[in-house]
């Protein structure tokens, strides 16, 4: 999530020291020198933190804590004061100051107060994201879950059900959809919060694919697609953690699959290439996923890779929008490359460049 501060203090030395000192963690910190100023800045720009003095002339810290309250109900509030009292500490309470901290003070206090104040907020927005990843994204395929199950057997006579086979498909189907959700979801937290760890082995690629393939067979079969796959008999091993890349691979499959209309075709590729003809400029595992479709709009390519985006051509298709915002963070995580191109309604091609693993 962003992190973005505003500090507000009609005591010049005091904002611009904060500026300085937060902005050497990371923090986008801008500054205001009065409590009018601070708001026509929250006005411009929102941001989700705000250090603001409790005494400034005409509009100080109580007008802007009420101005927070109003229009920014997701931001927190650190008060800083030179008059600190018992009153005015239960007045911040009143206006839902997140903490309070009477001047002079340790930096480190202040910066602890501001961590805390982000690991709230990122609770929050967890939370936020979990709902509704629940009862919009995952609501759909679990209904089918439930409506598939229920007529697998006949609830008069117990009988089996003629169509079995194809109502235990879409409950497995729709099953790996949730479970690719969630596991998207928690990666994708990971990788905000820097907590993303590889777990590096050996990792034969090959084999990754097949499982993948298999794995999305059913879909195949029901919308009538066609795979075509072209993989190395014996691929280099990559140096990486194969749940991980279990996940980018999978990702970009589905999504081959999901965008293909009926009776087209996926093709998967691998080939090894030398390092003059590698991106990372160095020898390289080269995976390539082609489907046949709408295609993605050329001012569309940049975007894709980020968090919740889609092609604007894309409606009425199920998911998170984290896919390949997961695909980018954890190719990249093991130093490699994914890039996409696109003919307008003909094809879309993902290509993924991984560096092999160290000689023995």
């Amino acid at each position: 999530m962003d992190k973005r501060i505003l500090v507000i203090d009609d005591e010049r030395r005091m904002a611009d020291s904060l500026r300085t000192l937060l902005s050497k963690y990371g923090y986008d910190v801008y500054v205001a020198y009065s409590g009018a100023e601070g708001i026509e800045k929250l006005k411009e720009k929102p941001v989700q933190l705000v250090i603001t003095d409790m005494r400034m002339a005409e509009i100080d810290g109580y007008d802007v804590m009420q101005y927070i309250n109003e229009h920014m109900p997701g931001a927190l509030i650190i008060v800083i004061t030179g008059y600190a009292s018992t009153e005015s500490a239960i007045e911040a309470l009143h206006y839902k100051a997140f903490d309070y901290i009477p001047k002079p003070f340790e930096f480190d206090l202040l910066k602890a107060s501001v961590e805390k104040a982000f690991s709230r907020l990122e609770v929050e927005h967890f939370k936020e994201d979990m709902v509704y990843m629940i009862t919009h994204d995952i609501k759909v395929p679990l209904t089918s879950i439930i409506g598939y199950a229920s007529v697998i057997f006949d609830k008069k006579t117990g009988n089996v059900s003629p169509r079995a086979r194809e109502f235990v498909n879409n409950i497995s189907t729709n099953s790996h959809k949730i479970l690719t959700m969630i596991d998207n979801f928690l990666t994708s937290y990971k990788i905000e919060s820097g907590e993303l760890l590889l777990c590096e082995v050996d990792v034969n690629v090959k084999y990754i694919i097949e499982d993948l393939v298999s794995i999305v067979a059913p879909e195949l079969q029901k919308r009538g697609l066609r795979i075509h796959t072209s993989l190395l008999v014996q691929p280099p091993l990559i140096r990486g953690d194969e749940h991980l890349l279990f996940r980018a691979l999978g990702n970009v499959i589905s999504n081959a699959i999901k965008f293909t209309p009926d009776e087209g075709s996926v093709t998967i590729t691998m080939e090894r290439c030398p390092a003059s003809e590698s991106p990372l400029g160095k020898e390289t595992l080269l995976i390539v996923v082609s489907n046949t479709g709408p295609g993605i709009p050329e001012k569309d390519l940049d975007i894709i890779f980020e968090k919740h985006r889609r092609a604007s051509n894309i409606t009425g298709i199920e998911g998170s929008g984290l896919g390949l915002y997961v695909v980018k963070s954890v190719v990249e995580a093991h130093h490699g490359k994914v890039t996409v191109s696109s003919r307008a309604g003909e094809l879309t091609t993902f290509s993924i460049s991984l560096p092999l693993a160290p000689a023995s």
